[in-house]
């Protein structure tokens, strides 16, 4: 079989278990990957509007508004007003800033063990093949 006909086959068959182990580190914080998501990208470029937060995660925005909600209820975001009435910015709470540390040193230690035997080389091209296929997908 050509190398092109197994890279996603191989891919979809590591895709679902690791959403679920993933979720099963999540438990102990009661969040779940679609909210952890949400919390790293506030995390890492700042507040941002439901709409921006739609398009980095690639998901409809109602989806967004109601993890959003979960969130908020949690005490793990803040939403402020914007300028404009219809807008408004979500950003993490100092609670929040304290899970996402939590959770990301939680993370290191599985991603470590996924990982393991995988040298730098082989994760750059990993990557650098996930990134070119993304933009093909997209054009």
């Amino acid at each position: 079989m050509e190398q092109t006909q197994q890279f996603f086959p191989e891919y979809v068959q590591l895709y679902r278990p690791l959403l679920n182990r993933l979720n099963n580190l999540l438990a102990p914080y009661q969040l779940f990957h679609s909210q952890w998501g949400i919390l790293k990208l506030l995390w890492l470029d700042g507040e941002m509007t439901s709409a921006e937060i739609a398009i980095r995660r690639q998901v409809e925005k109602p989806s967004v508004t109601k993890i959003v909600q979960r969130l908020l209820e949690m005490g793990l975001v803040s939403i402020r007003p914007g300028t404009d009435r219809r807008e408004k910015w979500i950003g993490l709470t100092e609670q929040g800033q304290a899970t996402v540390i939590n959770v990301m040193a939680d993370l290191e230690v599985f991603y470590d063990n996924l990982l393991e035997g995988a040298t730098v080389e082989d994760l750059e091209a990993g990557i650098r093949v996930l990134k070119l296929a993304n933009k093909n997908l997209h054009k």
